[in-house]
């Protein structure tokens, strides 16, 4: 087992964890892996191997190459597994509050809305008239809706915990062109019939979820094969995902707990300690002072291909990545799916191998 850190800081954090998982199992080998400068958050993310799609990964390329490379020479390392996705098949979405209410589960909906809403810091009964609002929203009028505000700019009532899908908030350099080619893909998806008609609607959201972190994992794993290392993503394993959604509604934890299935099923493997935690690692300040290091690099990616198609207008991207390295508030998501889409982007600008037939006489083993 690897637990990486930053260099110099051997104490605290996720590392007290690791070291009480460690002393709880005497045969693990436990190795500590400093973290540099060089390992920063953006730092060089054009040479990202060639990926299907950008992978999500690309923005940390550094850190995971560095590491996937020191296991595979310091341990023999040639298999990872990774805990994204856990996330995703962890945690129940909101919308499971309608659910509870469509069963006529009443006490146990205002129950967890309660719980939901001490989490949140929100009152308790806006979101149970989202959640009743909810029971008479099916997902093609929520796709026809998302699709009208992304066209008027008007964002959803209310702060939208409880809702079929999350608000998008576009970013001052999205162009024109970009919203409109948005909203058509998502009133497309709104025409089409539902493949999985019927479910719960957490289920289905859960569905969605899913087959996203899915399909981006396959991009990761490309990206570690790169580095002789295959990528395995325990928590997308099909009996995993299989036992999450089928789950019925009266068995399924609540909403506002932390991963309680995984801390069930990991009784006796981690200390209590651990089994306990209801928080995780964080790693936004690496990502602030690597997004302070390569500002010079990403301001000239602001002028790539996002900006040629017509995606995303140079100027206020360049301006919003200043504003994001100076601190200035603001969540980062949407900042680095565009960075990772202009270096993936770039990759396919890449001259492609060339295939030659071997000489007569020479020798090839299939």
């Amino acid at each position: 087992a690897v637990t990486v850190h930053p260099a110099g800081r051997v104490d605290g954090a996720d590392l007290t964890y690791a070291r009480l998982a460690a002393a709880h199992h005497p045969r693990l080998s436990h190795h500590l892996l400093p973290l540099g400068t060089q390992h920063l958050p953006y730092t060089d993310i054009t040479a990202v191997p060639v990926t299907d799609e950008p992978a999500p990964s690309t923005l940390t390329r550094a850190r995971l190459e560095g590491q996937l490379r020191w296991m595979h020479d310091r341990l023999g390392s040639r298999t990872h597994l990774t805990g994204d996705g856990g996330d995703s098949v962890l945690f129940l979405p909101p919308a499971h509050l309608a659910d509870l209410l469509r069963h006529r589960l009443y006490r146990r909906a205002a129950s967890e809305a309660a719980g939901w809403a001490r989490l949140r810091h929100r009152p308790v009964l806006p979101l149970l008239r989202e959640a009743r609002a909810l029971t008479d929203t099916d997902r093609a009028h929520a796709l026809r809706d998302l699709a009208c505000a992304l066209e008027t700019g008007a964002m959803p009532s209310g702060q939208g915990d409880v809702r079929w899908f999350p608000a998008l908030p576009l970013p001052p350099w999205a162009t024109n062109t970009a919203t409109r080619m948005l909203s058509a893909a998502v009133h497309e998806v709104a025409a089409a019939a539902d493949s999985l008609p019927g479910l719960d609607l957490a289920v289905r959201i859960l569905v969605d979820d899913v087959r996203e972190v899915a399909r981006t994992a396959a991009a990761d794993a490309q990206l570690a094969a790169a580095s002789g290392i295959e990528l395995h993503n325990p928590f997308l394993d099909a009996r995993v995902v299989d036992t999450v959604l089928r789950t019925e509604v009266r068995h399924r934890p609540p909403v506002h707990a932390y991963k309680p299935v995984l801390a069930r099923a990991m009784s006796g493997v981690l200390p209590d300690p651990l089994a306990s935690r209801t928080t995780k690692g964080s790693f936004n300040a690496d990502h602030y002072t690597g997004l302070r290091a390569a500002l010079p690099e990403l301001q000239h990616l602001a002028d790539g291909r996002l900006a040629a198609l017509g995606l995303a207008d140079p100027t206020l991207l360049r301006a919003h990545l200043a504003q994001a390295a100076a601190g200035i508030p603001m969540s980062l998501a949407i900042l680095e799916q565009a960075m990772a889409a202009e270096a993936w982007l770039r990759t396919l600008d890449r001259p492609a191998t060339t295939w030659s037939r071997p000489r007569e006489g020479d020798h090839t083993s299939g």
